[in-house]
């Protein structure tokens, strides 16, 4: 729904997840996303320096876990797919990098945190990122709690 959607942008903590083969997982935290207008596609922004091993598994399997994190209130959102693919940047990716960089810096600085630690967790290149993107087959709340593994409310 649009207040899901919204969700997405505003600011939030987003790791990607990949497996080999052998079904052994790798992580990289994504500096971005993009929803499609119809929400059917999510698309993150990884760095490539961080994401090589991932990348190669999405070039093999196609198989991805996203989970997004509101770090001061713990809400969170996985969602999966089993095509993930390299696609080009399109333009305004870099300035929705920009958007969840700064919402993340002010969502960290809430706790507590100097804005050095998100800035930090968040750096890298402009040509370094590149987008992975995926048709959203499943989606599961996974905020701490009772609804914890059920499909997000709609």
């Amino acid at each position: 729904d649009a207040e899901l959607a919204a969700f997405l942008h505003q600011g939030v903590s987003i790791h990607a997840a990949s497996r080999d083969a052998s079904h052994v997982g790798n992580l990289s935290r994504a500096v971005g996303c993009r929803l499609s207008p119809d929400r059917t596609r999510l698309t993150v922004f990884l760095l490539a320096s961080h994401s090589g091993a991932m990348l190669a598994d999405y070039r093999a399997n196609g198989q991805i876990a996203v989970v997004i994190t509101l770090p001061s209130t713990h809400r969170t959102i996985q969602v999966k797919g089993g095509d993930a693919e390299v696609e080009p940047l399109q333009d305004g990716d870099h300035i929705l990098i920009a958007r969840n960089r700064e919402g993340f810096v002010k969502e960290l600085g809430k706790l507590g945190w100097e804005a050095s630690l998100p800035e930090t967790l968040l750096a890298g290149g402009r040509g370094d990122v590149v987008a992975v993107g995926f048709t959203i087959t499943a989606a599961f709340t996974q905020t701490p709690g009772p609804t914890a593994g059920a499909p997000p409310a709609r």
